[in-house]
C-alpha cells in the first residue's frame, strides 16, 4: 500500500464512530505508517485495568501477551511526555504512544522491528502525527495536551482547533517535483494558519536558499525582500532551534534579522521552525518561516507544524535531490564526503579513514612472499598387490589399511569349506576308480584296466589342484611393509575372484612425495623449485623438498577439477613415523609477489573467465 492510500485511510477515520471497526482500522493505519509488526490501542478503565480496542493483525498473540508487562514499565513514561520505548527479549522495540481520546487513557502499543532501531524518532513522530484522530470524532472540547516535541514530545491543541496534518501531508505528498511540493506545502499552511506568508528554505554550504514563497510562483533571489528572509532563516538555522518573534523576556535568543524583516515587512510576528535530521546529516536542513502582520502564533500550533515538517523532511529532501542531474548529484556525494573527511568532527572516524588510506597504499606497493599451496602425500616405488589365488570367499581378514606387516604374515583366509568337500569327493573317487582298477586286473580285462587308471590319474589331479588351492587359502605378506590398500571392513565376507586386488603392501623405503598442483598455480612454478611440507599426522614438523619431475599431463580427481602432479624429493631420510599414503599440505616458494596482487589475482582471473567472448 502506498503512502497516498494510507492517508486517504487516516482520512477515514476523522469523525467516524468509535466502534471495533474503527480501532482496528486505526491499528492497520498504525502498522503502515509506522512499519511496524503489530500495533494494539488499549484505554485505561476504573480499576487500573487495560482493555484491548484493537488490534493488527487481529489474531496477534506475542505482542498480547507482553502488553500487562509493558504497560507497567511504558505506561507512565508514555502519559507524562507522549510516547517512551524499551527493547524487548528479542532485540525488537515495544514503543508506547498516547492518544487524544476524551473517552479516557489511550495508549497504542507497536512492536517495532530491530531493522528500524535508527529510524524509531522518524516512526514515533509518525504516530504523534496521528495521535489526536480518537479526539477528532468528539464534539467534546480538549483541554489537555500530551507535551510532545518533534523528536520527543508534541503539545496537541484542543479538537476542534486540530490542524488537518493528515490532509496537509497527503496534498504535498501527492506532488511528483520538489518545486510544485514546496509551493504546495506554504500555501496549504499558510491557508491553514491564516498567516500572510510562509516560506521554506533549504540550507547548503552553510547559507539558506529560499525555495518557496507562499502566494508567490516566481521570485527574483536577489530582491531585498528575498535577502531579508533568507537573513531571518539563517538567523534561526545559526543557533540550532525554533524562534518566536518577538522574543520573550529572559530569552537567550537573537532576533537582529527577524527584527528588521518584521520592521520592512510589517509583520507583527514571525515563527521560524528548523527542521534538521541528525541521523542523516547528508539530507540538508530546511527552515520554515510564517509571518503574520496582527495576532501571534500559538505554540501548540507551531508544534503541530513541526511535526508534519519532520514527517515530510525525507520526502521533501529526496525530491529536491532527485531534481538535480547526474553529475550536481555525484558532485555533491563527492563534496560531503571530502568535507567530512576534512572537518575537524569526528576525529575517530578520520583516523579510520587515515588508516583505511595507509593500508591500500601498503597493500598495493607491498610485497610478501607468495606461496603456492597444494595437497601432497607420500609414496614409494617399492609397492606390490597381493590378490586373490582363487574364486571364493573371503573367511577372514587379519590386515587392515596401514597395519605393519612382515614377511609371511597371513593377511586374510579364504573360506575352504567347499574345497574341503570337493577333496573328500575326489579322494572317494580315487578309491573307488583304483578298486574298478583292481577288478579288472583281476579278471584279465586289459581294457577296462586302462581305462580306470585314467581315471585315477584324472581325479588325483584334481585333487591335487583342490589341495593346491587349499594351501593358498591363506593369503600371506610377500614382504615385510605397509599396508597402504585395502580394508578390512570393505573385505570380510566378500566374494572374490582369481586375480582380484586385496591389498596393495609397501615398503617403507625409498619414500618420496607428490604434489597434486592446481592447473591454475602452475604457470607460477618457478624452476627448481623448492618448498616445505606438513604431514596432517604431525602439523608441527616441516619438511624440506626440492622439485623434481613435473608429469606434464593434467589428471583429474574428483571434483577438484585438473591437476599436475609434481614428484618432489625430500630433504631428510625417512623417519620411523612415515607411512606411505600419508597425505599433508605442500607451500612451494615463488617469490615475492604485491599483497594486493596476492589477494585478488585468484578474482581477476576468475573474473576474466566469466566476461571473455
Amino acid at each position: 500500500m502506498d503512502p497516498q492510500q494510507v492517508f486517504e485511510r487516516l482520512r477515514s477515520l476523522r469523525g467516524a464512530p468509535h466502534d471495533q471497526a474503527y480501532w482496528a482500522q486505526l491499528c492497520t493505519c498504525l502498522v503502515l505508517l509506522c512499519r511496524a509488526r503489530a500495533a494494539i490501542v488499549v484505554r485505561a478503565g476504573d480499576g487500573g485495568e487495560w482493555r484491548v480496542l484493537g488490534a493488527e493483525p487481529v489474531d496477534e498473540t506475542s505482542l498480547r501477551a507482553q502488553a500487562s508487562a509493558r504497560l507497567a514499565e511504558l505506561a507512565p513514561r508514555a502519559l507524562a511526555q507522549g510516547h517512551a520505548y524499551a527493547p524487548d527479549a528479542q532485540g525488537q522495540l515495544v514503543a508506547a504512544v498516547r492518544m487524544v481520546d476524551p473517552e479516557g487513557t489511550t495508549l497504542a502499543l507497536l512492536e517495532i522491528p530491530a531493522r528500524e532501531r535508527a529510524a524509531i524518532n522518524d516512526l514515533l513522530v509518525r504516530a504523534q502525527l496521528v495521535a489526536d484522530l480518537p479526539a477528532a470524532g468528539s464534539s467534546s472540547p480538549l483541554t489537555d495536551t500530551t507535551g510532545l516535541s518533534p523528536t520527543a514530545t508534541t503539545a496537541i491543541a484542543p479538537a476542534q482547533e486540530q490542524l488537518g496534518l493528515v490532509d496537509l501531508v497527503a496534498l504535498v505528498m501527492k506532488e511528483a517535483q520538489f518545486g510544485s511540493a514546496a509551493l504546495a506545502l506554504v500555501n496549504l499552511l499558510s491557508a491553514a494558519l491564516k498567516s500572510d506568508q510562509v516560506v521554506l528554505g533549504v540550507a547548503e554550504h552553510g547559507t539558506v536558499r529560499v525555495e518557496a514563497i507562499s502566494h508567490i510562483d516566481r521570485f527574483e533571489h536577489k530582491a531585498e525582500n528575498v535577502q531579508l528572509l533568507e537573513a531571518a532563516l539563517e538567523e534561526a538555522l545559526d543557533q540550532h532551534g525554533d524562534l518566536i518573534y518577538p522574543l520573550p523576556s529572559g530569552s537567550p535568543k537573537i532576533a537582529l534579522a527577524h527584527d528588521r524583516l518584521a520592521r520592512i515587512m510589517g509583520y507583527g510576528s514571525l515563527g521560524t521552525l528548523v527542521v534538521r535530521d541528525d541521523d542523516s546529516p547528508q539530507r540538508p536542513p530546511m527552515v520554515l518561516l510564517l509571518g503574520r502582520r496582527d495576532g501571534g502564533f500559538d505554540p501548540a500550533r507551531l508544534q503541530q507544524v513541526s511535526v508534519a515538517m519532520h514527517l515530510l523532511h525525507p520526502w521533501l529532501a529526496a525530491l529536491r535531490e532527485r531534481s538535480h542531474g547526474l553529475l550536481r548529484r555525484s558532485w555533491r556525494q563527492f563534496r560531503h564526503g571530502a568535507r567530512d573527511a576534512l572537518s575537524p568532527e569526528k576525529p575517530g572516524r578520520k583516523l579510520l579513514v587515515l588508516a583505511a588510506l595507509l593500508f591500500v597504499v601498503g597493500i598495493s606497493v607491498g610485497t610478501w612472499p607468495y606461496r603456492l599451496e597444494a595437497s601432497a602425500e607420500l609414496a614409494t616405488d617399492s609397492v606390490q598387490v597381493v590378490s586373490a589365488p582363487f574364486d571364493g570367499y573371503l573367511r577372514q581378514v587379519q590386515a587392515n589399511l596401514g597395519d605393519t606387516v612382515r614377511t609371511g604374515a597371513v593377511l586374510a583366509q579364504l573360506d575352504t569349506r567347499e574345497l574341503s568337500l570337493q577333496a573328500s569327493d575326489l579322494a572317494s573317487e580315487v578309491g573307488r576308480y583304483d578298486a574298478e582298477a583292481d577288478r579288472a586286473r583281476a579278471q584279465g580285462q586289459a581294457a577296462e584296466t586302462q581305462i580306470a587308471l585314467a581315471r585315477v590319474s584324472q581325479a588325483r589331479a584334481r585333487l591335487e589342484r583342490i589341495r593346491f588351492q587349499l594351501a593358498q587359502a591363506q593369503v600371506q605378506a610377500p614382504f615385510d611393509g605397509v599396508v597402504v590398500e585395502g580394508e578390512r571392513k570393505e573385505l570380510s565376507g566378500s566374494p572374490v575372484r582369481q586375480g582380484d586386488k586385496l591389498f596393495r603392501l609397501a615398503r617403507v623405503e625409498g619414500l618420496y612425495a607428490v604434489i597434486h598442483l592446481p592447473e591454475r598455480d602452475v604457470r607460477e612454478l618457478p624452476a627448481q623449485a623448492q618448498g616445505r611440507l606438513r604431514l596432517l599426522s604431525q602439523p608441527d614438523r616441516e619438511i624440506g623438498f626440492q622439485v623434481e619431475t613435473l608429469v606434464p599431463i593434467v589428471q583429474v580427481r574428483g571434483g577438484q577439477g585438473g591437476q599436475f602432479h609434481l614428484k618432489v624429493k625430500l630433504d631428510q631420510a625417512s623417519e620411523d613415523w612415515w607411512r606411505p599414503g600419508m597425505t599433508g599440505l605442500a607451500q612451494i616458494d615463488v617469490g615475492d609477489r604485491t599483497i594486493l596482487w596476492i589477494w585478488t589475482h585468484r578474482l581477476i582471473d576468475t573474473i576474466r573467465m566469466k566476461l571473455w567472448w
